[in-house]
């Protein structure tokens, strides 16, 4: 699920990069839902940043080069918090939708991951509430998420780009620090490790709202549950969109991008540059996703 890390911190201080917001659009942190099961959207107003990372940064792997000028020439909302179970129940409920009855975890090996029959988005190996993230999803049960929200509500929904996940994740980092006060994450460390100190009380998944929100009124952006993303992944962002949309020219075998750092993983995972792949129909249990649409 995750490459070796790069290496150890206590505590990371992460680059923000540069944002220039436009003032003719809708204004960034406008909240609204539109219905009663629909998750709750907070409008992020347009803006132009530099996405990835530049060739001095010491942690940065060589998918997150080159760093280049992402220009999001209109506002666009965003989940507040990661899809929830409940919110997820009610979808299956309302459609009898299938997701599955296998998941990726890892069991007895922090190294190694292994797909087990019988967990699932209902019993993922461990406790959850209904406001905890949904996870044992795949990028196709998350598409199907969205286009029954689409469907009830005459709006598009979707999963964010690439792009507008980095934008909200360096720009919601006020401080440019994380720490175990403001998101739940792992030990330090190469293997796949949870670990509770401060705020962080939980070893696997928190309920939605259990720490600060981010400055743009977000929560878990960084840590708790890996999102799933609307891009095709590839290992450079040579050729990558300069307009913020999702990146659709798959390579030959279709893989996705993962983003966020979950509550098992070192702070370094989360950076907001960090990227992770995988096949558009697995489902791991420290993976989810929030969704986003166009603001207007």
């Amino acid at each position: 699920m995750r490459p070796p890390l790069l290496a150890p911190i206590a505590l990371l201080s992460l680059a923000m990069g540069s944002a220039v917001a436009w003032a003719d659009q809708p204004a960034s942190g406008t909240a609204f839902q539109d219905c009663k099961q629909c998750p709750r959207m907070k409008v992020i107003a347009a803006a132009a940043f530099d996405m990835g990372s530049g060739s001095g940064d010491p942690l940065a792997s060589v998918d997150e080069r080159p760093q280049h000028r992402v220009t999001l020439a209109r506002a666009f909302a965003i989940g507040v918090h990661e899809v929830t179970r409940e919110e997820f129940a009610a979808f299956v409920s309302a459609t009898r939708y299938d997701a599955g009855n296998s998941c990726g975890a890892l069991a007895g090996d922090p190294q190694k991951w292994k797909v087990e029959t019988g967990r699932t988005w209902r019993n993922p190996g461990y406790s959850q509430t209904d406001r905890d993230p949904v996870v044992c999803v795949s990028w196709k049960d998350a598409q199907a998420y969205a286009r029954w929200l689409s469907e009830k509500t005459g709006h598009e929904y979707r999963l964010p780009s690439e792009a507008e996940w980095e934008y909200v994740a360096r720009t919601g980092l006020a401080n440019g620090r994380i720490d175990h006060e403001g998101a739940n994450y792992g030990a330090e460390g190469d293997s796949f490790a949870p670990f509770t100190s401060g705020k962080d009380r939980w070893l696997e998944t928190a309920p939605a709202g259990s720490f600060p929100a981010d400055a743009l009124g977000l929560h878990d952006i960084l840590g708790n549950v890996w999102e799933w993303i609307e891009d095709c992944y590839r290992d450079t962002y040579a050729g990558a969109p300069a307009d913020g949309t999702a990146r659709a020219d798959c390579s030959a075998k279709d893989v996705r991008s993962v983003r966020g750092g979950g509550w098992g993983d070192a702070a370094v995972l989360l950076r907001p540059a960090y990227r992770l792949r995988s096949p558009p129909e697995a489902r791991y249990f420290s993976l989810g996703f929030r969704v986003a649409r166009d603001a207007g």
